[in-house]
């Protein structure tokens, strides 16, 4: 609450300002009239009439107390207590705000980088998954090559076991040819050998 006499100066300020005196500086100094030949006796005119200023208010009595004074004693430290509670909570908020404004943005960068991370991740595997299964049919393809060739060498091994032992056999049916052969030379000389006296007896 302010004080009597800040009010009252606060009025005094304003009828000033509504009425200024002659001498004030806020007034414009009048004009001087021009002299004009007159009786001596013209009566003068009246002055103007002084400006309405405000009645000072009484001043309180010593010892006496303004019973509005006091009762909004209470209340104005009050205010300012919850002025300067709410000026702290401001405080505290504007710096939570401030630091979530900051992490809210290290956190979209992150997601950022983490995106593209991802995204180049999911490119890379898609590739890596293509390489591998073409790899796989090309594995297919050189096992079931490799299996021919296997075989293949597998039939050659047997072939040249079944020619070999062919060979073999060949072999032995030709000694025994030969042994057969040259046993039935022996006994057909035998034989000749042996009707040569009859034919020189007979002579």
């Amino acid at each position: 609450m302010p004080d009597w006499r800040d009010e009252y100066l606060v009025n005094l300020q304003e009828a000033e300002r509504a009425n200024p005196a002659p001498n004030s500086p806020t007034a414009s100094p009048p004009s001087k009239p021009k002299k004009k030949s007159s009786p001596k006796n013209s009566p003068r005119p009246p002055p103007p009439n002084p400006p309405h200023l405000p009645s000072p208010p009484t001043p309180p009595a010593a010892g006496a107390t303004d019973p509005t004074t006091t009762q909004n004693q209470p209340n104005t430290a009050q205010l300012k207590l919850d002025l300067a509670e709410a000026l702290r909570a401001k405080g505290q908020l504007q710096a939570k705000l401030k630091t979530s404004t900051a992490e809210l943005q290290k956190l979209r960068a992150k997601s950022k980088v983490d995106d593209k991370r991802v995204h180049d991740l999911t490119a890379e595997r898609n590739t890596l998954a293509t390489k591998l299964k073409d790899r796989n049919e090309e594995l297919v393809g050189k096992t079931k090559l490799l299996k021919v060739q296997d075989d293949n060498l597998t039939l050659n091994i047997q072939i040249d076991v079944t020619e070999q032992k062919a060979a073999k056999v060949a072999a032995e049916n030709k000694e025994l040819v030969d042994r057969w052969m040259k046993r039935m030379a022996q006994e057909a000389d035998a034989m000749n050998l042996s009707n040569e006296p009859r034919h020189r007896s007979g002579r």
